[in-house]
């Protein structure tokens, strides 16, 4: 019997949210394991990738981490084409800035319809009373059929978790665009 090889999948995942959450941070820790406690600005856009295994399959996550300063707001929404899922970071410290994802997510869905939805709370090693709790931002996340996850970029608590669901969301959704049932649904 001939083996098959599998070339996995590539999947583009855009990290969006206000400057300061900590999207480059996170994206840092997950392809380098690596923390910086002065974290210069993203000025336009970065790009990092990964190859992971996840039930077996190899899948590589582009990362395009987008700058979150308003100077920045129209250049970026060009990157959203092509995104098969949206990392949307919010700063656990911060309220505002898990209200502020309504405008990322409304501009994220004008130019990527298509595009899955996962909020994440950074900086939970830092979080007081007066930040986001959980319950909170699942209850902002239900009003988009998302999920939350909780990580921490200076720790690591959490980051190679969240990817893995980023990455198990984009196999189930691919597994059911490519079943033959899928056309018959539509």
């Amino acid at each position: 019997m001939r083996a098959t090889r599998s070339f996995g999948k590539v999947f583009k995942c855009t990290l969006i949210g206000e400057g300061g959450v900590g999207k480059t941070s996170i994206a840092l820790r997950y392809t380098e394991d690596r923390f910086e406690e002065d974290m210069k600005i993203t000025i336009g856009v970065n790009f990092a990738n990964k190859k992971i295994q996840v039930d077996g399959i190899d899948v590589t996550l582009m990362l395009w981490d987008l700058g979150g300063q308003p100077r920045f707001r129209d250049v970026v929404t060009d990157y959203f084409r092509g995104s098969k899922i949206a990392i949307a970071v919010y700063d656990a410290t911060r309220p505002f800035s898990l209200d502020r994802l309504d405008d990322w997510v409304k501009r994220l869905k004008e130019n990527a319809s298509e595009c899955e939805i996962l909020f994440v709370g950074n900086k939970i090693d830092e979080r007081t009373e007066d930040g986001v709790s959980l319950e909170y931002a699942q209850t902002y996340a239900d009003t988009y059929g998302a999920s939350v996850v909780e990580v921490s970029a200076k720790t690591g608590e959490g980051i190679n978790e969240m990817f893995e669901l980023a990455a198990r969301v984009l196999l189930d959704k691919d597994r059911d665009a490519s079943s033959p049932f899928a056309e018959s649904m539509e």
